[in-house]
């Protein structure tokens, strides 16, 4: 009777330990690596200090910042989820990495000037990452944000139109890539152009993402901004 309920106990702890190590691994956050640097926008404040902190107040994420390019090989090895936002060069080792990490089917969000043509010697990075890119934008002003399929998970309780000074990509997709959808459009008070303002690229294994606002703290701490930048996080990782 005693070897009974001992081998009874034993098997309770048991089970709660799995039952505790299943949960701990449920709730670790997932591992985001986001990359900035450059020139003409403050990265390391806008998104090394206030996008991580809108990322990691939701508890399911850890966020990596870094500005030094040369060290994305050895981030990515133990990341889920790449965030690009830099515009300074990544060279030959770094571009490699991420194309494999990519290819691997890896997730990416793609950061305001991270959807420039910033590289010429990577010509790849914008037929197949970013489904185009921009090469200039309107001047500094209030851009009227309109969502343009509510139906997305990336604009859900998101409002169907929004407003924040920001910088206007003239962003353009690529005809010989593989086609991005458009989410979310921006509009120029000025000159009532319009361009995507979040959209996801067709990819055959990654879920990849951009959002083309970001200059400073009137997108960062606008509540469309943050929902959004959560809610594409939230679509690339699941």
């Amino acid at each position: 009777m005693m070897m009974n309920n001992t081998m009874k106990l034993l098997t309770g702890i048991a089970l709660m330990l799995m039952t505790t190590g299943i949960a701990l691994a449920q709730t670790k956050p997932l591992r985001i690596l986001m990359v900035g640097g450059g020139g003409s926008h403050d990265f390391a404040r806008w998104y090394g200090q206030e996008d991580k902190k809108t990322i990691e107040s939701t508890g399911a994420y850890s966020v990596t910042y870094t500005e030094q390019t040369d060290s994305i090989p050895v981030y990515l090895k133990q990341t889920d989820l790449l965030i690009l936002t830099n515009n300074q060069p990544i060279n030959a080792e770094g571009q490699a990495a991420i194309t494999k990490f990519i290819e691997k089917g890896q997730g990416l969000l793609l950061l305001h000037a991270a959807v420039w043509y910033n590289w010429e010697d990577w010509p790849a990075y914008n037929l197949n990452y970013v489904g185009g890119g921009s090469k200039s934008h309107e001047k500094l002003q209030e851009i009227k944000n309109f969502v343009v399929n509510s139906g997305h998970p990336i604009t859900q309780g998101v409002s169907d139109k929004f407003e924040f000074v920001d910088e206007l990509y003239r962003f353009v997709p690529d005809p010989a890539a593989k086609g991005i959808e458009v989410l979310v459009i921006g509009q120029s008070k000025e000159t009532d152009a319009v361009y995507p303002g979040v959209f996801t690229v067709k990819h055959r294994k990654a879920k990849i993402a951009g959002i083309t606002t970001g200059h400073d703290e009137r997108s960062h701490h606008h509540e469309a901004y943050k929902k959004l930048l959560i809610n594409a996080i939230n679509w690339i990782s699941n």
